[in-house]
């Protein structure tokens, strides 16, 4: 019975490998200029500009599930919204494939400003020394 709930447990676990890339967010230009990109991973950790990972708290990894679900559609469509002028330029990555766009475009799905400012709260977590 012990090695069936061991079994069971690896299995669940997927057999000891990676959590994989929950998604990226990278940002570029704008006012602020500068660049960076943020990445969470499926087992609650982030990184900027693929510098050491960190544990996220449990809110932003939340956060970064949504925005995943959220967009897949999107994403799989490979969704570009033309840039505007003097804009931060945004890019979204998943495992269902790439979202693209700018600050203020009018029209923009919900999902996207939100991301925007997931980018901001993980960028203010994991870019800070």
């Amino acid at each position: 019975m012990k090695r069936l709930a061991c079994a069971s447990a690896l299995l669940l676990a997927g057999c000891g490998g990676s959590a994989g890339d929950l998604l990226s967010i990278s940002a570029t230009g704008g006012i602020a200029g500068g660049r960076h990109t943020v990445v969470v991973s499926g087992d609650g950790r982030g990184s900027c500009d693929r510098g050491p990972l960190k544990e996220l708290p449990s809110d932003r990894v939340i956060d970064a599930r949504e925005v995943e679900r959220e967009a897949a559609d999107l994403a799989r469509r490979a969704t570009i919204y033309p840039p505007l002028p003097d804009a931060r330029s945004y890019t979204l990555r998943t495992k269902a494939g790439v979202v693209r766009w700018s600050e203020g475009t009018p029209g923009l799905p919900p999902v996207l400003p939100k991301a925007q400012l997931l980018d901001l709260q993980l960028q203010r977590l994991l870019c800070r020394p």
